[in-house]
């Protein structure tokens, strides 16, 4: 038996040509925020839980369509979708849609998956990423064809510019509720973007120094940066200074701040798109 979707009843946006809106949609929940670009202080950002009972896209349908505030005529939409399925590719292979989904196809065999891709302009790759059969067309549909994005997009792209011209390599670890997000730069460049299923500090741990080790890392110099999950980074940062020197918090973006209150309780995701792409 399915279960009644959640509605959003105390958000009313006059005049929506003048606001933008960025949707992340994942199979447990939509969340949204709204903001005028041209008024300091205006974001609004809410989550509507889906139903786990019923097939991932109707699901979706269910929650947005359910949640006229979603369907107003915005003067800028744009969608990030969270998925596990996915591949970091060189930019010619994101730009052809077989290719793409050829790769998809092969690195994730008998998954029967709408290709989707998006192209990093700042870190110059790509990532080929699966969406449930029909999701693209609904998103396309329904939001007047906005860009669809891979969630790792705003923190790659976001992090890549505070990487232009160090000489240190620094991992950026986002800790959220069932998932950890990594990106790598050395030398000015990504070297490593990956999501990956999490239960608890424990796994960050192990995930973080392993893959510490692998790409040969300097534990005296380097550094690792954590975000998001607050409890989350308070459990793993002393774990993983028993190996690293230099682990702290990543700096909230000022820029983020003055899109209003709401910032600090967003997803991060979106709001590194909003400063990365306003």
């Amino acid at each position: 038996m399915s279960n009644p979707t959640p509605t959003v009843s105390d958000v009313s946006i006059q005049h929506p040509e003048r606001w933008a809106l960025d949707v992340a949609v994942s199979r447990r929940r939509v969340q949204f925020m709204l903001y005028a670009p041209e008024q300091d202080g205006s974001l609004v950002s809410r989550e509507i839980r889906v139903d786990p009972a019923l097939p991932a896209l109707q699901a979706i349908e269910n929650a947005v369509y359910d949640n006229p505030v979603l369907l107003d005529d915005y003067g800028r939409v744009r969608v990030v979708v969270r998925t596990p399925h996915f591949v970091v590719v060189p930019p010619e292979v994101a730009a052809d849609a077989e290719v793409a989904a050829s790769v998809l196809a092969a690195a994730f065999p008998g998954d029967d998956s709408d290709a989707a891709t998006c192209l990093l302009p700042q870190c110059g790759v790509g990532i080929v990423c699966g969406l449930p059969r029909g999701m693209m067309a609904f998103l396309q549909r329904t939001f007047n064809t906005p860009p669809v994005v891979h969630h790792l997009y705003p923190l790659c792209e976001h992090f890549m510019r505070l990487n232009t011209g160090t000489t240190i390599a620094r991992m950026f670890v986002n800790l959220h509720d069932d998932a950890m997000d990594m990106a790598v730069y050395r030398h000015g460049q990504l070297v490593l973007a990956n999501s990956l299923p999490l239960r608890n500090a424990g796994d960050a741990a192990y995930l973080v120094l392993h893959t510490w080790q692998s790409l040969r890392l300097d534990a005296l110099t380097d550094e690792i940066q954590l975000t998001g999950d607050k409890a989350l980074r308070d459990a793993l940062a002393p774990q993983l200074r028993q190996y690293v020197k230099y682990v702290m918090p990543a700096i909230f973006p000022a820029a983020a701040m003055r899109l209003g209150p709401d910032a600090m309780r967003a997803p991060l995701d979106l709001i590194l798109f909003a400063i990365c792409e306003s």
